[in-house]
């Protein structure tokens, strides 16, 4: 036995650095490390460590060294293999000396005869057991030879239970909450219902099973399941599918998926970028792919969308989004107690028709100047007037529909929009007809909501309203415009970045999950169960974006904007995604030119004057005054 614990000792001295600091990997067979058990146990005392001196005589000296080394090397060993050998049986192997592992990897190896897997269970971050298990409650539950009782796998990611006689799943994942990646490819599964207990699973792999029907997701993994891989299985229901909103990733194939019709549930992945159906026997329909595209969503037009390894071309992506999802509905019949299933076939979608007018952008409206108020009097009622819009309204009173009254109390011209954002002529004729509200009468007489309210009885107005879809604002019938919209709605579609734009990060600021996805002119964020945007900057806003001293997982960014909710962010972000996140930011930032200065052009409402200010200038200048009349009421046009 000494011959064999120096010749190993030999071998893993050169390598013993890199087993250290876990870039390499500490592969041992069953038989080498019963024998070194047994040398530990039998020349050092239990609790000597490798930085005591043994005294012992000269002629083990050189063995006691070894043992001191291997001792050492075994409870600083990051990732451990273990293999068994053909010819020597045994009937535990001992792993309790390992005191720092993360990566466990057991092949071949009876998982009952494993001993010390219970001490470990609370720091092991990946597990792999293949070709030894037969339930997954013998690793997962009673940690091998253990026979322990349940406990959580705190720091468990990524498990890999491939090559097994796994028949069925028992509630074991229970203990496995904070499970990124599972595979379970390769075994003997007909029902996967148990992947609900996994809230946080991100990949799952359940090929080469005996699936007729796909998993039925429910709770919190239908919004942070993002790879999805079926595979060799006898698949012909695809319903379970149709919750996976964040999905981007879907393998089919090899299965039994015989009409384009099973497709349909596909039409609600809206996050989807990539489908696998080869080997199927659709596949082989000569329009595969033009009637695939069919039962895409429509949000596969706006990215790079990948179908069987070939990416759409663009007339396949014009067929996207052009089919409704299925409704089934259930008849009985009078004459029978069997109820007939009937689908309803999905109908062509309804295109809208808009029709825009761009007006050139050097043409200038003729606006009539602004009449200064004959007397004293009716200057000092159009101060008390405005004075109280601004009290009714507080900070928002130049911009909701107060503003509107503010140009009928300094007598502007409804005709002039004085406004950046293009809107449709019949906004300008919008009644605002909400007794909630505060109107204006021709004779400028101000009324408060309770003279609105009886007036309103007498002689009721239509009510209209009028959309600007385009540009992010909607006014509804109440006179009362959307404002849960992000500052710069350009019609850019959020997942256009691709899937290595899109991070799952933590909102320090509220505590909620949100996605954060990067593109080349905006960072948007997006709520993990509804995929609604929540909030839209643009790359030209970030002021700053650094990593958090105290917690490298944390990074904050700052945004030069007016929205007080919105100039800053801090997200937390897994260890594998910070690096990734914090570079592309960078990019995106060294890719504007900072240097460049801006122009903007100004109109005066006195005497409509049309004149450019820089950018840049503003910062030394805040008040933007007329170059003809000196005056200060100008307005920023397109």
């Amino acid at each position: 036995m000494e011959s064999d614990i120096s010749y190993l000792a030999n071998i893993l001295r050169p390598s013993s650095r890199d087993i250290f600091n876990g870039k390499g990997k500490l592969c041992l067979s069953a038989n080498y490390l019963n024998k070194l058990n047994t040398a530990i146990d039998a020349n050092l005392d239990e609790g000597v460590s490798s930085f005591q001196i043994v005294q012992t005589s000269n002629t083990k000296a050189n063995f006691i060294k070894d043992i001191q080394f291997l001792l050492d090397l075994i409870q600083k060993t990051v990732s451990l293999k273990i293999i068994p050998d053909e010819t020597v049986e045994y009937n535990t192997v001992d792993i309790t000396k390992f005191k720092n592992i993360k990566i466990l990897e057991i092949i071949k190896l009876d998982i009952q005869v494993v001993v010390g897997l219970q001490k470990l269970r609370s720091q092991i971050q990946e597990l792999i057991c293949c070709r030894n298990l037969k339930t997954t409650s013998d690793v997962l539950e009673k940690c091998g030879g253990d026979k322990s009782q349940p406990y959580s796998w705190n720091e468990l990611r990524t498990a890999n239970m491939a090559y097994n006689e796994i028949i069925e799943i028992d509630n074991s994942f229970e203990c496995t909450l904070s499970l990124h990646t599972l595979d379970l490819s390769h075994n003997n599964l007909n029902k996967a219902n148990f992947i609900n207990l996994l809230p946080n699973l991100k990949h799952l792999n359940l090929s080469y099973n005996k699936l007729d029907a796909a998993p039925y997701f429910k709770g919190q993994i239908r919004n942070r399941l993002q790879v999805l891989v079926l595979n060799n299985n006898f698949i012909e229901d695809l319903n379970g599918l149709t919750s996976l909103s964040n999905l981007l990733q879907l393998d089919l194939g090899h299965n039994c998926l015989l009409d384009h019709k099973l497709l349909l549930s596909i039409s609600h992945l809206v996050s989807l970028q990539w489908l696998n159906l080869q080997g199927n026997p659709l596949s082989f329909h000569p329009q595969h792919r033009q009637v695939t595209c069919n039962y895409l969503n429509k949000n596969a037009k706006t990215v790079k969308f990948l179908m069987d390894g070939i990416i759409l071309n663009k007339n396949e992506k014009s067929l996207t989004g052009s089919l409704y999802p299925i409704s089934q509905t259930v008849q009985t019949s009078s004459s029978s107690t069997n109820s007939l299933e009937s689908v309803n076939c999905a109908q062509e979608k309804p295109k809208k028709i808009r029709y825009v007018t761009i007006e050139d952008v050097n043409t200038v409206k003729e606006v009539q100047p602004i009449s200064t108020p004959p007397t004293p009097s009716q200057h000092l009622e159009i101060k008390r007037q405005v004075e109280q819009l601004r009290r009714e309204y507080g900070e928002s009173w130049l911009y909701k529909d107060s503003g509107l009254m503010v140009q009928d109390v300094l007598g502007f011209d409804k005709s002039l929009i004085l406004s950046s954002t293009p809107l449709e002529s019949g906004i300008v004729g919008m009644c605002i007809s909400d007794p909630g509200i505060l109107e204006i009468t021709q004779n400028s007489e101000f009324k408060t909501a309770d003279n609105i309210s009886r007036t309103s009885e007498a002689s009721p107005k239509t009510e209209a309203f009028c959309t600007a879809e385009d540009e992010g604002i909607v006014f509804s019938t109440n006179g009362q415009p959307d404002l849960d919209v992000s500052d710069a709605s350009d019609g850019e579609d959020v997942f256009s970045g691709g899937e290595d734009c899109m991070f799952l990060a933590n909102n320090c600021g509220d505590g909620s999950q949100v996605f954060v996805v990067i593109t080349d002119s905006h960072i948007s964020e997006r709520d993990v169960s509804t995929s609604k945007e929540r909030a839209r900057w643009h790359i030209n806003t970030v002021v700053s974006c650094e990593k958090k001293e105290e917690d490298e997982n944390v990074i904050k960014l700052e945004f030069d904007t007016l929205r007080r909710d919105r100039k800053q962010r801090i997200y937390e972000l897994s260890p594998g995604e910070i690096d990734t996140f914090y570079e592309s930011i960078k990019n995106k930032i060294g890719s504007v030119s900072k240097t460049e200065e801006k122009n903007l052009t100004y109109q005066c409402m006195k005497c409509s004057e049309v004149f450019q200010r820089s950018k840049n200038a503003l910062l030394d200048q805040p008040t933007v005054n007329c170059p003809k009349c000196s005056s200060n009421m100008v307005v920023e046009s397109a």
